[in-house]
């Protein structure tokens, strides 16, 4: 397809929307990674406690991984986009309401069934507006926005929570969601005459679950989620409990794993759409490895400097694997892409559900060591390598549709 039959303005003001409002979710999502060490304090819950409240949050999402793929595939990605981002905009202000620990379970889980959609729907806005060659760079910027939003949840959630509080920081994320819902409403295309016009018939849910590539992306994303949301959920109080630094600067030292983080995902983005098309599975592997032994060193690590310069490292190297994201979007079929995203985006969400509680489990069975979380991380990097082994794409080929994939 010739690219100059996509709108140069709409693409610019899609993926400007769409990588703003990723920053925004990214704010909403991992601003409870940070005030999950005051609530813990408030309403006196123990690592495994606070692991769940994290968990409830990525089990709806999870769940709706899969429901909103499908509605996106059926309705298009500007509707649910809208929807998801007024559903979870209620749900984080309503945090900040929260009184208890069930309360607080029972609010992230509707949070997230909230934001589940959203990012099937984002992926399938950016097939809509964007040729296939250039679809790799696109979701490497809004890969790029969620680390830029998990940077700015960092810093802004620890600065106001020090100045007022874990829930007047949950109002005001809430009311910025809202003012995206407009911009959104007002600026979003909906489908583009372009796809009106190429419109097929849409592969059955049945189909897309057949196809053995779409299950192989869900291992790799699930594998290399486990170490993001294992580390995002709990490195706060890593630095806290274990290297006695203070909350504010917490949120500054996280800056910079995720700078290396941003530089990898820009790296790789770049690489799969100039020269490694169909060579994915190698800068996967690559990363893995780095993540594996960068993290084994973070556990020995003697100070704070050479336990953050590991753990840059590891970030870096997950950060290639973030490669993965834009694999439904090179070599899967218009008509099947929110739902191959859902599937994928699935097994990410269930590492977001499983990671944070286990390390908490971990961390409370080791009396507050952090060895065993570390080596859970390493394991799962496992996953991301043996997958990519049997890993087949070919970027001569058309695009993928129905089972036909291996």
């Amino acid at each position: 397809m010739n690219e100059n039959v996509y709108n140069k303005k709409t693409k610019t003001i899609v993926l400007t929307l769409l990588f703003l409002t990723w920053i925004v979710n990214y704010m909403d999502k991992n601003s409870m990674n940070v005030a999950i060490i005051s609530i813990s304090k408030q309403f006196h819950l123990n690592p495994t406690q606070s692991g769940m409240i994290i968990s409830s949050f990525f089990l709806a999402y999870a769940i709706m991984q899969l429901i909103g793929g499908w509605l996106t595939d059926k309705y298009g990605s500007k509707k649910i986009i809208l929807i998801s981002l007024i559903v979870w905009s209620i749900f984080t202000i309503f945090t900040g309401f929260a009184w208890s620990f069930l309360s607080l379970i029972i609010i992230r889980f509707l949070f997230g069934i909230g934001e589940g959609s959203f990012p099937s729907a984002s992926s399938v806005a950016l097939a809509e507006n964007f040729p296939k060659e250039q679809r790799g760079r696109a979701k490497g910027l809004l890969s790029a926005a969620t680390q830029i939003g998990a940077i700015t949840a960092s810093i802004v959630a620890a600065l106001m929570i020090s100045k007022v509080g874990w829930n007047v920081m949950f109002y005001v994320f809430g009311g910025l969601g809202f003012i995206f819902l407009l911009l959104l409403w007002k600026y979003l295309p909906e489908r583009t005459q372009l796809n009106r016009n190429q419109e097929k018939p849409k592969v059955s849910y049945i189909n897309v679950l057949k196809n053995p590539l779409a299950w192989k992306l869900m291992l790799i994303y699930f594998g290399m989620s486990m170490v993001n949301w294992g580390l995002s959920s709990w490195l706060p109080s890593y630095w806290v409990n274990v290297r006695h630094l203070a909350l504010v600067k917490t949120g500054l030292i996280s800056m910079l794993p995720i700078a290396f983080s941003l530089l990898a995902i820009a790296l790789s983005s770049w690489a799969i759409d100039k020269i490694a098309a169909g060579k994915e599975k190698y800068i996967i592997i690559i990363g893995s490895l780095i993540g594996i032994i960068s993290l084994y060193l973070t556990m020995g690590a003697a100070s704070v400097p050479m336990a953050l310069t590991f753990l840059c490292m590891a970030y870096f190297g997950v950060g290639l694997t973030s490669v993965v994201l834009a694999l439904p979007l090179k070599y899967f079929s218009q008509e099947s892409m929110g739902t191959t995203v859902g599937i994928m985006y699935f097994g990410g969400q269930m590492a977001g559900t499983i990671a944070p509680t286990l390390m908490g489990y971990t961390i409370t069975i080791f009396n507050g060591s952090y060895s065993g979380a570390f080596t859970l991380l390493i394991l799962s990097l496992v996953i991301p390598i043996v997958t990519s082994l049997f890993l087949k794409t070919n970027s001569n080929s058309t695009q993928i549709k129905g089972s036909n994939a291996a």
